[in-house]
């Protein structure tokens, strides 16, 4: 048995079919082998897939028992996507680690485009790649690392102004569909983060940095695990690609409307916590928070009570 070269880790939650039905993608992906005793051919990448079920209740890991080319680990409980994914990476064999949502579909052998991509790339130690809709039109992924500047002009609405994005690189790049029509996601290019539905990452990059911050449960975990392989590999770079491509249907493990939201700026609060000083800290906090409350008025007025609702809620989180 040879030993696999990419370890692919995927997450699942009361996802059964998206799951199964990614798996199938990456089965389908003609630049890797999944037989490590038989490889296809010597140009094929010798890769493991490590699926982790955090206790799904849709019979998940019933379905997944039934495929060999996987190793399956079971939890007992919803650990979140932080700890599930360190348990996987702690069995990972291979020097290039793929970490998969389970809500994505692969399209035209992507992953081995990308390693292909990385591995002739030292002076990367991430990428990505492009992230589509359902209806393949381009999803925003990843952007540049929070401050007080771009999460200010974030929560205000201001980065959804011209010109304002080129003054203050964005916590959140706008895709090219937006009325802007920015060109961030066109073309490769290094940035400071990248979306955890996909990403690419040398085995080396982590020795020092570790996998997930397991204080994140759910959603901005990837930022923070971006932003410690910086600090640790200061002259390493993360890259944005456009030639792989995966379709990414998104929020598919949330248990509710409120959850992704709410999550996302419990997220941001956790990376000034840990990374920038106390006093910013306590102002992104007030910023937050007016900005869910200011969110919750408007649906208010413009008679939206679901959105209302959802805001209502994250906004009496804080």
């Amino acid at each position: 048995m040879i030993k696999p070269t990419l370890s692919v880790i995927i997450i699942s939650y009361n996802t059964k079919k998206l799951t199964l039905d990614c798996l199938r993608s990456v089965f389908a992906d003609k630049g890797l082998s999944f037989n490590l005793k038989k490889p296809k051919s010597n140009s094929t990448i010798p890769t493991e897939i490590i699926v982790v079920d955090n206790a799904s209740s849709d019979n998940s890991a019933s379905a997944l028992k039934k495929i060999k080319k996987i190793r399956l680990i079971e939890n007992q409980k919803n650990v979140g996507f932080a700890l599930a994914n360190n348990q996987a990476y702690k069995i990972a064999q291979g020097n290039f680690i793929l970490l998969l949502n389970s809500d994505t579909l692969i399209l035209h052998s992507g992953i081995s485009q990308s390693l292909n991509w990385l591995s002739s790339h030292p002076e990367a130690s991430v990428c990505t790649a492009q992230l589509l809709n359902n209806d393949k039109s381009i999803q925003s992924s990843g952007g540049f690392f929070p401050n007080l500047l771009n999460v200010f002009t974030w929560s205000f609405g201001l980065d959804d102004l011209p010109l304002i994005n080129q003054i203050v690189p964005p916590l959140h790049p706008h895709p090219p569909q937006f009325y802007t029509h920015d060109k961030f996601y066109l073309k490769d290019h290094p940035q400071d983060w990248i979306t955890g539905a996909y990403m690419l990452i040398r085995k080396s990059a982590l020795s020092l940095s570790g996998l997930f911050d397991e204080d994140y449960f759910m959603y901005g975990e990837e930022v923070e695990l971006s932003y410690r392989i910086k600090q640790n590999h200061p002259q390493t770079q993360t890259w944005y690609l456009i030639g792989p491509q995966i379709i990414h249907f998104g929020g598919a493990s949330a248990k509710s409307k409120v959850d992704p939201i709410l999550n996302e700026y419990r997220g941001i609060l956790s990376f000034f916590k840990k990374h920038r000083p106390k006093y910013q800290y306590q102002l992104v906090k007030i910023i937050l928070k007016i900005n869910a409350c200011l969110r919750a008025l408007f649906y208010l007025l413009t008679l939206k009570p679901k959105s209302f609702k959802i805001y209502q809620q994250v906004c009496s989180q804080f």
